[in-house]
């Protein structure tokens, strides 16, 4: 029986699962490795040690080259709850935009995969949808992927409220945040260095032949990246930021749970329980949309210009 290595790696799972051993002599002969050697066999025992590398060992003092589950839910066990969220998160947006399809599997595990992925959604609900999706998904982000790898310049066609505009760039990353896709992008114009796009917003990439070197102040840049409206300014480490909000006592344990910015921390706990807290940022419109978010309960120290500006906007707004 002819199978291929998708197969007999979630055979292998399966056994290990159901607390089976796996002895290398009496797998020469079952039908699933019939005709295989001894090292095809191995090959597929480290597929599934490089991502589960303490999943299975081998059976001391007993049968030679026999190995077992080092726990029997091993498989069913080795995610946090935040791990499986992503998964199935992951899972959800492959399905939505036909990527199974494109995978150089058999038609027997893309089925194994959808049926995994229709059980995960009896269990979850996405109110806010991870990812936009349009027509020709798929083929635009191989074509970004493209630039990318080759490091080639690239002409991005994307929808504005005037209409389409075209951009020269360079390419380097896709960058999953607030729930979206962006591209993050080193500009030909020397004015504006950096640039990111939402990559539902782009119609169309046109990859151009000229290649370009990575300027590694931008891709550590992009590593630190908070929110979709960053500010990149050359050795942009001298120019950051520093907000310092007050948190009153109702909303404190929120922030104390959680980092709403990776540069979040804690300055000061105070007596009547509400908290001082500082932001490292590119510039003051990366704050703007947190601190809106928890007004009343959030109030702006420093820099006074932003403390202004929402103030302002807030006066105006109620007017």
């Amino acid at each position: 029986m002819a199978t291929n290595p998708q197969a007999r790696v979630l055979e292998l799972l399966r056994r290990f699962n159901d607390g089976q051993k796996v002895c290398l002599g009496a797998m020469a002969h079952d039908p699933m490795w019939e005709g295989k050697s001894e090292k095809t066999l191995r090959r597929d025992l480290d597929v599934i040690k490089e991502y589960f590398p303490e999943s299975f060992e081998l059976i001391r003092g007993g049968e030679k080259g026999c190995y077992k589950a080092i726990t029997k839910d091993i498989f069913s066990n080795f995610m946090d709850k935040d791990t499986l969220a992503l998964m199935v998160q992951t899972f959800n947006i492959a399905q939505r935009n036909n990527i199974l399809e494109g995978l150089s599997i058999s038609e027997n595990d893309k089925r194994i995969i959808n049926s995994k992925i229709k059980k995960s959604k009896e269990c979850y609900e996405f109110i806010t949808k991870p990812y936009e999706t349009k027509k020709g998904d798929v083929q635009l982000l191989k074509e970004i992927e493209r630039a990318i790898t080759w490091k080639r310049y690239a002409t991005i066609i994307q929808k504005e409220k005037s209409g389409e505009k075209e951009y020269e760039v360079k390419p380097y990353k896709i960058v999953f945040m607030n729930e979206n896709f962006y591209l993050a992008c080193e500009n030909t114009d020397t004015e504006h260095p950096f640039s990111i796009f939402r990559i539902s917003n782009i119609q169309e990439i046109k990859l151009h032949t000229k290649t370009f070197h990575l300027n590694p102040d931008i891709e550590s840049f992009i590593k630190e990246l908070q929110t979709p409206f960053p500010k990149y300014t050359p050795n942009y480490r001298t120019h950051m930021i520093e907000v310092l909000v007050e948190v009153d006592s109702k909303k404190a344990r929120f922030f104390k749970l959680k980092k709403f910015l990776p540069s979040q921390k804690i300055v000061q706990t105070k007596d009547d329980g509400s908290l001082l807290l500082a932001f490292r940022v590119t510039q003051e419109m990366e704050m703007e949309e947190l601190v809106k978010k928890w007004i009343p309960h959030m109030r702006v120290i420093e820099p006074l210009s932003l403390k202004e500006k929402i103030e302002n906007e807030l006066t105006e707004y109620l007017k």
